[in-house]
């Protein structure tokens, strides 16, 4: 077992205020410049070193002698596109951006693990790589950052996602699939734009949307199995100024959700299929624009059984119920294991939600499972160098 470190007042004061300061200055995807300047003020003032990668926000620090196995830990920065609707004291001062995800919690989380083990850092041996990831929102961070090379000589990676359905003191963790992958896509039908009374002197793409979008349910209801899980969902429809104009073109955008690679395929390609055909039934012409996004969250038994058991020493662990969001984190668990799990921060609403705040009470959990995911991996590989 690896020895527990405790959390003290001033340590749980420490990220809450944290907290607060990130919540105050949400930054839009790429755009993280005062939280990436933040973030490397606080850990320079931990005298803890940041790596020299080629990113352009985000960064990448090191805790450790340089020698033996390295482990990452990672945390994303970015905030959402949406207006912030509560009457807290630190309330966002940026308009129209919100950490309504949040992100800021897994800041203040991953700063404060920072300071607990640079406190032993003569003890550990090996290196933890602390990753703060920007552009998560639109799932390029991750792509970013391993583009740059930031995974060089990682073994296994551990994050977690605060969960507001999760209470407080409690972690949610699950060996396998997790969070669902993510396809978006944006679809404009051109017909022939007409006077709205004369409707047969053109080719009305208003309709034609109106039924591909019916049609498109089918994917779920007739092509997958009742037994798997995909959500397909329009969230935004264009098209048309004014009510006696049937205009030139209307679309809509959307997103594709699921956990089987299979699954992904076959939606995609009858996505294709249904759009295309209906706007040729309508003597019109279909443009999909397609978003790939990550792949679903795949957690490594190994990993995730090794640090829910370290985990289950200091507080409450739970199966996780597997969410259809997504997360890039899935990206670095395409090259190196990783477990990725869900931190109790029970709050007064979900997620993306304009009146979202994650519990700083919860920090003081998610900063020691940082730790203790960071210490038991650091035991296990070098237990495994032994071995091997």
């Amino acid at each position: 077992m690896v020895e527990t470190a405790p959390v003290t007042d001033e340590l749980d004061r420490y990220m809450i205020e944290q907290f607060k300061q990130f919540h105050r200055h949400p930054e839009l995807c790429d755009q993280e410049k005062w939280t990436t300047a933040k973030i490397a003020d606080e850990l320079h003032q931990m005298a803890i070193p940041i790596l020299n990668f080629p990113i352009q926000s985000g960064l990448v620090a090191q805790i450790g002698p340089g020698n033996g196995p390295t482990i990452a830990l990672r945390a994303d920065i970015d905030a959402l596109p949406l207006q912030e609707e509560t009457d807290l004291p630190y309330k966002s001062e940026i308009s129209g951006a919100a950490h309504a995800c949040g992100h800021d919690f897994h800041i203040a989380a991953l700063l404060g693990a920072a300071k607990l083990l640079k406190e032993r850092e003569s003890q550990l041996s090996g290196n933890v790589r602390l990753i703060f990831e920007p552009g998560e929102e639109r799932h390029v961070g991750a792509r970013e950052m391993i583009h740059a090379g930031i995974l060089k000589d990682v073994l296994a990676i551990s994050g977690i996602h605060n969960m507001p359905t999760i209470p407080v003191g409690t972690v949610g963790m699950k060996i396998g699939k997790l969070m669902a992958s993510n396809d978006n896509f944006d679809v404009t039908i051109t017909g022939v734009g007409s006077h709205a009374a004369m409707p047969q002197t053109g080719r009305d793409p208003i309709v034609a949307v109106a039924n591909t979008i019916m049609t498109l349910q089918t994917i779920v209801s007739r092509n997958i199995s009742p037994s798997d899980r995909l959500v397909l969902t329009v969230g935004a429809i264009r098209g048309g100024h004014v009510n006696n104009v049937i205009p030139e073109s209307a679309g809509f955008k959307g997103t594709i959700r699921t956990f089987s690679e299979a699954d992904r395929k076959l939606a995609k390609q009858r996505f294709y299929e249904i759009v295309n055909a209906t706007a040729s039934a309508y003597d019109q012409t279909a443009t999909i624009t397609w978003d790939q996004g990550p792949a679903p969250v795949d957690n490594s038994e190994a990993i995730t059984n090794l640090i829910a058991n370290q985990a289950s020493q200091f507080m409450k662990v739970t199966d996780a119920i597997p969410s259809n969001a997504d997360d890039d984190f899935a990206e670095y668990e395409q090259l190196i294991p990783g477990c990725y799990a869900f931190m109790g921060s029970k709050g007064q609403a979900n997620l993306h939600h304009p009146d979202f705040i994650a519990n700083p009470e919860g920090l003081k959990y998610a900063a020691k499972f940082h730790e203790q995911a960071a210490l038991a991996l650091l035991a296990h590989f070098n237990q495994k160098d032994k071995v091997e």
